[in-house]
């Protein structure tokens, strides 16, 4: 005679908490990072931000999390120009899949608009901000940055 026994599946549930923001299951954001992909470059005269923002969880494994993105450029040092601001809103689950790069394992974001300062400066500091939720419902922000200096490459 042989026995079963009874095995536990848990099954990730998702509900609405503070801000819109989505409450995670147990692989829920706990690191996130500006990757060393990120970079400028030239397409057609204009100088374009490719930001790559990569999530890990609590085991240090890549994931894809539900929230809002802010990155902002800012003059290095805080001197020269004004800093410019893009928001990404990827709480809902094609928007989000759709900016995943699955080759990188990270989010791949493409801001045109990068200031005229920049091209002079040479260089900028890039502040990016993820906003998601903790399993409890309150908001989790998470924030690093980066120094990204001007593409060399010319796309037409």
């Amino acid at each position: 005679m042989s026995s079963c026994q009874r095995g536990l599946v848990i099954r990730e549930e998702y509900v609405r908490g503070d801000e819109g923001m989505t409450i995670p299951g147990p692989f829920s954001t706990a690191r996130m990072r500006v990757h060393p992909l990120t970079h400028t470059e030239r397409v057609e005269g204009e100088t374009r931000l490719v930001l790559h923002m990569e999530l890990n969880d609590g085991w240090g494994d890549t994931i894809k999390a539900l929230g809002t993105v802010r990155a902002t450029m800012e003059p290095v040092g805080g001197q020269g120009g004004r800093g410019v601001t893009w928001d990404v809103d990827i709480r809902d689950s094609k928007t989000n899949v759709s900016y995943f790069d699955s080759v990188t394992r990270t989010y791949r974001f493409v801001f045109s608009g990068v200031p005229g300062w920049f091209e002079t400066e040479g260089r900028g500091m890039v502040r990016l901000q993820f906003r998601t939720a903790r399993a409890d419902g309150s908001v989790n922000a998470i924030s690093d940055s980066f120094e990204v200096e001007v593409g060399m490459s010319e796309q037409n």
